[in-house]
């Protein structure tokens, strides 16, 4: 008759966390919940072995570990990976104080929505210092040439934590490390956001600073703003929009006429990539160190009414699009211009 497997004997330096009384399972729940809480501990939660693994050849502090088991398993074959990873070789992750929890006791922690397997794993990590580098001594070309920011991520009136994450993670992922965000947008390490970002936000180098300073300070690191908004609302003044490949938009629309399909047409307006206009009386051309500034759709920017404002194409079924998804064509778009300003000059 074949024998029950013994049951598995954790490492003992993992404590079992069995109650939501318990002061630390306590405190892991109040660092999801409360921004309060996260900023005075310094620290948030983060969920998934590659994150943490990233986050922790970066250099961030592990003040906890915590591995997802059964309470009382038989055999080593119950505990699944990553659970296992980190049960077997602990010392790959440094941390503070390593703990096990079962699958229910993590989603408490971490919430449903982070919908946590029955191996997950998780951390308390450090939040870094995320200042930006000093602004450049002067505005001169040498000055801004040795200046780490060219380009700069603007986040304003953005309420969406996942909408946050998901363009900061963008902007990391196309070479945006820096940014400013407005005193009115969510909290970075809001537990949504961490998720959406994959724990980029982690990495990503601020200053949050009021509205009314925004200008001032971008002025002072060299930076151009420039507005993503829909196009002008009036047709009349299309006329004064400028394309960095096709140039003015009457140039433009002269050459279109030569297409007589309508729809083709349609289509080589879609696909003429970003058009720039409120250039008042400043030289039409692509800024080399842009600041990209993007807004909620339902608060748009205010107090901006003077600056650049770069517009994508779109079908008159469509009256906006999402957020994330614009930053994301914008920051793209401008990167493959500013490549080709560069390499063409």
């Amino acid at each position: 008759m074949a024998t029950r497997p013994s049951k598995f004997m954790f490492p003992s330096i993992f404590k079992r966390l069995s109650s939501q009384q318990n002061p630390q399972v306590k405190h892991f729940i109040s660092l999801r919940e409360s921004k309060h809480y996260r900023l005075e501990n310094r620290s948030v939660l983060v969920q998934g072995m590659k994150q943490i693994r990233e986050l922790r050849d970066e250099g961030l502090k592990i003040r906890s570990m915590v591995v997802t088991a059964e309470d009382n398993p038989y055999g080593p074959d119950a505990i699944k990976a990553p659970a296992n990873t980190i049960l077997q070789y602990p010392e790959s992750f440094p941390a503070e104080k390593r703990y096990l929890t079962n699958v229910d006791l993590t989603r408490r922690i971490l919430s449903t929505a982070s919908r946590p397997s029955r191996h997950e794993v998780f951390a308390e990590i450090d939040i870094p210092n995320h200042d930006l580098p000093p602004p450049p001594i002067s505005l001169n070309h040498v000055d801004l040439e040795q200046n780490p920011i060219d380009r700069m991520l603007v986040v304003n009136h953005i309420n969406d934590p996942g909408n946050l994450g998901t363009l900061v993670r963008t902007g990391m992922g196309l070479g945006w490390n820096y940014g400013v965000m407005t005193s009115h947008t969510c909290d970075l390490y809001n537990d949504k956001t961490t998720r959406a970002s994959r724990a980029m936000n982690l990495r990503w180098k601020y200053e949050v600073v009021p509205m009314s300073q925004l200008t001032r300070f971008l002025r002072i690191h060299g930076m151009t703003p420039i507005v993503a908004d829909m196009l002008p609302p009036s047709k009349a003044n299309w006329k004064h929009m400028w394309s960095p490949v096709f140039g003015d938009y009457p140039d433009f629309i002269h050459r279109l006429l030569y297409e007589k399909s309508t729809e083709l047409r349609k289509r080589h307006w879609l696909g003429s990539g970003v058009w720039l206009w409120n250039f008042g009386d400043k030289k039409k051309q692509l800024p080399s160190r842009p600041a990209l500034i993007l807004s909620s759709e339902h608060q748009g920017v205010k107090g901006l009414d003077d600056e650049l404002r770069i517009s994508l194409p779109m079908t008159d079924t469509v009256e906006s699009l999402n957020v994330a998804g614009v930053g994301g064509i914008l920051m793209n778009e401008m990167n493959r211009l500013l490549a080709a300003s560069a390499l063409t000059a």
